[in-house]
């Protein structure tokens, strides 16, 4: 990006841990690299969504978070599905990200990484409530204990002592916390229970002081499941200690899972929290079910700015260096219609009707993310989003070359990486598709010999 100049909106957030930082070196570093540097205030929570989703409007190349994981949340939010890049220079209280990927406190060193940084896809989570208020995550939801502990917290406090104050107000929430029953789906496993506390990881920090999911990648298109087992403020309270000594949860009240989706569903609401801040639920209403926590991904959602010297432990694959963009053609579709006005416009509505009708009739084509004993897990190549494909004991899958296999064959064959083209009826609660053609498209895999 050193090669051309890079419009870049650095969005501050003046409530945030060190939300007086001073920009004016990190911006005189940026602007010697060729930076356009244009500065943006959160004033209000929400607001750094509405200033990010301008920013990608108006043809900014970057967006940097120069507050909190908070601030850095919501901007996920505002970015999701453009090619704007998003980068950090650390200006909250715990910086989780920051401290993930390596990022410098000192924002001159940060603001150096910043302008030579690599660009690396990762993927997005998603939680809805009862189907509605989605909002995106970029390091991990809690169910539970947390939540509870997060709606407590003193924010004057918590700028002043930083995180001694989530300490504290875990403290107070501990004597009258309760487990709650609940009903977890995890792609197709069902597990039922009670449960202080449920993490979603999409990374493995937890607070500025232990790992809830330290085994989680973030370009795995999977999310990684903490379940806490443990009931009433003493056994909470041993896990605590778990996670202050050892550093993660004790296995004895402690089960990890892995999923593409994760559906909780429970008698009543549950304290939650996204990236660090408490989540609102006033509007939420009881269903047939009750509430129901609907946790999805988009794999490689957004695109983010690492520093070259990041040892890459939260990455699966290998950096691959000026990707093409997967909506290249889109965005280009774009500014054309944009530029011929009405006619082009009209022309663009005609071609996307006829490439849904054409998607309708071939079926999604998919990347595979991960396979299980009777259904694999699948991104849509187009939108990122991660799925549950599900495929019928007998049915069959084509290959390329028009041979077909016994599902049962091919299953154990296929490969994370594999591309299928998937036709069928999808699930949206459930975050799932019935399969009822599969086609198995660029991998080695062939039809067995003919005795």
């Amino acid at each position: 990006m050193a090669n051309r100049v890079v419009r870049a909106c650095l969005i501050t957030n003046p409530r945030s841990g060190r939300g007086g930082m001073d920009l004016t070196e990190p911006m005189q570093v940026l602007q010697a690299h060729g930076w356009d540097v244009s500065v943006r205030h959160k004033l209000h929570g929400g607001q750094a969504t509405e200033l990010a989703r301008h920013a990608a409007r108006h043809g900014f190349d970057v967006v940097v978070n120069c507050g909190g994981d908070g601030t850095l949340s919501e901007i996920i939010d505002g970015v999701m599905g453009t090619e704007v890049a998003v980068g950090s220079l650390p200006g909250g209280t715990a910086n989780l990200w920051a401290h993930e990927v390596g990022i410098s406190s000192r924002l001159r060193v940060a603001a150096l990484q910043l302008a030579s940084a690599e660009r690396r896809r990762i993927d997005v989570g998603h939680v809805t409530i009862n189907g509605r208020h989605g909002q995106y995550f970029m390091l991990m939801a809690g169910l539970g204990f947390d939540g509870a502990a997060i709606a407590r917290v003193n924010k004057p406090l918590k700028n002043m002592i930083g995180p001694a104050a989530v300490g504290l107000a875990a403290l107070q929430a501990l004597p009258t916390f309760r487990s709650t029953s609940v009903r977890v789906t995890l792609n197709e496993a069902q597990w039922e229970g009670r449960v202080s506390q449920i993490v979603i990881g999409n990374t493995r920090r937890y607070g500025s002081f232990t790992r809830m999911t330290p085994d989680a990648f973030v370009d795995d298109g999977q999310l990684d499941v903490c379940l806490i087992t443990a009931s009433g403020p003493l056994s909470v309270g041993r896990q605590l200690g778990s996670l202050l000594l050892r550093q993660r949860p004790s296995p004895e009240t402690a089960e990890y899972y892995r999923a593409s989706s994760v559906i909780v569903r429970a008698d009543a609401p549950m304290p939650l929290e996204i990236d660090g801040g408490s989540v609102s639920q006033k509007k939420v209403q009881m269903t047939n079910e009750g509430v129901v926590y609907a946790f999805t991904l988009v794999a490689q959602g957004i695109t983010a700015l690492l520093p070259r010297t990041y040892d890459n432990q939260l990455f699966q694959s290998a950096p691959q260096v000026d990707a093409l963009p997967r909506r290249l053609v889109a965005i280009g579709e774009r500014a054309t219609s944009q530029a011929d006005g009405h006619d082009g416009e009209a022309t663009r509505k005609q071609m996307e009707k006829q490439r849904k009708k054409q998607r309708k009739k071939q079926g999604r084509l998919m990347k595979v993310v991960a396979v299980g004993p009777a259904m694999l897990s699948a991104a849509s190549v187009r939108s990122g989003r991660v799925s549950t494909v599900l495929v019928q004991s007998g049915a069959r899958i084509e290959l390329a070359d028009g041979a077909h296999l016994d599902w049962e064959d091919a299953l154990p064959q296929i490969t994370e990486g594999d591309l299928l083209r998937v036709k069928g009826k999808r699930d949206h609660e459930r975050n799932t598709i019935a399969a009822k053609r599969v086609t198995l498209l660029g991998s080695a895999l062939t039809a067995p010999a003919r005795v």
